[in-house]
């Protein structure tokens, strides 16, 4: 049995172009489970129309739990499933009609499997605003094609249930975010088999405002915060822009003191400043071609505030998320020191 499973919440455009890409799989899931975070634009409503519904290709079941995060969204949408596989997307995608088949299919044919990686991209075609465009041209498509070994997202994504009860299940004490980069490392660290579906089939939507993408970026951060991952990428991205904004304060500081010593110093901190600066604003000279060939005002000062306005964000989350990861997450923490081969398969064998 294929057990579907997703979460939702105020996107009742989403769970409409949801319903409508799974009608047109090749492959129907036997159940769908969704849960509901407690939608106020009636997302709810819909849900539980779909759930009276006798004729659909499937059983759905809507679960609601007001505030709950994604992270215990999944684990309630899975523990309600009946299915022996279960297939985990987010509402707020388009899909391929062969999505799903592509996913399942490898754990039908190789009893050995125990998880598909799916692949997943974002189309320009499906873009609006220029907020959206912007980040457009600062990554492309996003093209993710997925390997054995690549970073999977809950997006696009398939596996046995008992590998989700052995690995714990996603990572509930998390406030808002990072279950995805948690349930990666897991199964890294268990050395769950696996494979890629290579095939981009899933299409993910994006944001239209700088203030939702400073969200989004925020949520990361703060979700790797709790977690403690992703340490290298903090002493990159912080590291840069401390350096930066150390060399601009110093050095203008250091030069208006118009002390004989300070003001060389600060003149030197203030070129490394400038030089620095320049230097990104060179590599983002590409991708302002591609965004004012879209007809985008203001390309390059677009770009720059969602460049350095997504790292600021992600870095502030980042922070917060250590301060509260010590007191709430201790669990998710524990879980990513502790989890070995061993450790996975040992419990595999309990189950």
């Amino acid at each position: 049995m294929i057990s579907l499973v997703s979460t939702v919440f105020n996107d009742r455009k989403g769970l409409e172009i949801f319903i409508q890409s799974m009608l047109l799989q090749t492959m129907k899931p036997d159940e769908i489970v969704i849960v509901d975070a407690g939608s106020k634009d009636a997302t709810w409503e819909l849900l539980q129309e779909e759930s009276a519904r006798t004729d659909r290709p499937w059983s759905l079941r809507a679960l609601q739990e007001a505030s709950c995060n994604v992270a215990r969204g999944r684990d309630l949408a899975i523990a309600a499933s009946s299915g022996d596989i279960i297939v985990s997307t987010d509402i707020g995608c388009d899909w391929d009609s062969e999505w799903l088949a592509e996913l399942v299919h490898p754990l039908l044919e190789d009893s050995a499997l125990e998880l598909v990686n799916g692949s997943w991209d974002v189309r320009k075609d499906g873009l609006h605003g220029p907020w959206a465009l912007a980040e457009w041209a600062l990554k492309g498509d996003q093209k993710f094609e997925a390997t054995a070994d690549c970073y999977p997202s809950s997006r696009s994504i398939a596996y046995r249930r008992n590998v989700w009860a052995a690995l714990g299940g996603y990572p509930e004490d998390l406030t808002l975010a990072g279950d995805d980069a948690v349930f990666d490392f897991l199964i890294e660290k268990a050395e769950v088999r696996r494979l890629g579906a290579p095939v981009v089939r899933c299409h993910w939507h994006r944001h239209e405002s700088l203030r939702a993408f400073f969200r989004e970026s925020w949520r990361y951060g703060l979700g790797d915060g709790e977690a403690m991952i992703r340490l290298r990428d903090v002493a990159l991205i912080g590291g840069r822009l401390a350096f930066d904004i150390f060399s601009l304060i110093s050095g203008i500081v250091l030069v208006a003191s118009a002390n004989s010593i300070a003001v060389p110093v600060g003149g030197f901190l203030l070129l490394c400043s400038s030089i620095s600066t320049g230097i990104r604003i060179l590599r983002l000279r590409p991708a302002r071609r591609r965004l004012a060939g879209e007809g985008v005002r203001y390309p390059m000062g677009r770009l720059l505030l969602l460049s350095y306005g997504t790292k600021v964000f992600w870095l502030r989350g980042f922070v917060l998320g250590v301060i509260r990861g010590r007191r709430n997450c201790g669990s998710c923490r524990r879980r990513l020191r502790t989890m070995t081969p061993r450790v996975y398969r040992d419990s595999m064998n309990r189950g």
